[in-house]
């Protein structure tokens, strides 16, 4: 099937329309799609002559004709694979990164939901009066925040880096529709087998419309 121009020009192969990453994990597979956005965050499939290539070669595979995807079960975390679709021979050429991670390496990567903040000084729990919805962390290193998630809508962005040994966690704020200026981006973070992130010494701010004091850290569970 030979594709139009304005559907050649808006193919993709993520859902996401502005981020063009994702995340797997050793020895996971997946068979890609090329397709288009529609309505703002729809993903519709298009049918299309195409030919898929994976680089590097070494550590994941795909099948040229199906683009069915394999990440090697030997391959290291953080490393980053990009996916390309060669459209009607060389029409366009669309592509996405893979990040390959595993939660020894990164246990932060996923989506977390606010259960609690703790007040200053006596570390007391304390219920939000109006919770983080989402908190993403991503194997590519960014990060987003949103209070009330709706559709592909995010309050603020950036990227973080972390020490596991040490329990650091540094957030930079790049970009948002409704950024905090309360925001406290450095502190300490550990992982409980309840399956809780808690995050000490810093803050990720109040949301639109409240007002006061700030907090000195969160409970988060996935």
């Amino acid at each position: 099937m030979v594709l139009d121009e304005d559907t050649l020009d808006r193919l993709t192969l993520s859902m996401d329309p502005v981020d063009q990453t994702m995340e797997m994990r050793p020895g996971e597979t997946r068979t890609f799609s090329l397709g288009v956005i529609e309505c703002c965050y729809i993903l519709e499939l298009v049918e299309a002559c195409a030919t898929w290539s994976v680089d590097p070669p070494e550590g994941a595979s795909i099948d040229p004709d199906t683009g069915f995807f394999t990440v090697d079960a030997q391959t290291l975390s953080g490393s980053v694979f990009t996916v390309s679709a060669d459209v009607d021979n060389g029409r366009r050429v669309v592509s996405v990164e893979v990040h390959v991670f595993t939660p020894e390496d990164n246990p932060l990567v996923g989506l977390w939901r606010e259960e609690a903040q703790y007040a200053c000084g006596t570390g007391e729990e304390v219920v939000p009066e109006q919770p983080i919805g989402e908190l993403r962390f991503r194997a590519d290193g960014s990060f987003g925040v949103t209070w009330m998630p709706f559709e592909i809508y995010v309050d603020y962005w950036g990227t973080y880096a972390y020490d596991l040994p040490r329990g650091t966690l540094d957030l930079v704020i790049e970009g948002g529709n409704c950024v905090p200026d309360d925001v406290d981006g450095s502190g300490l973070f550990s992982l409980h087998e309840e399956g809780r992130l808690i995050l000490r010494d810093m803050w990720l701010g109040r949301p639109r419309g409240q007002t006061g004091a700030g907090y000195c850290g969160h409970r988060l569970s996935q």
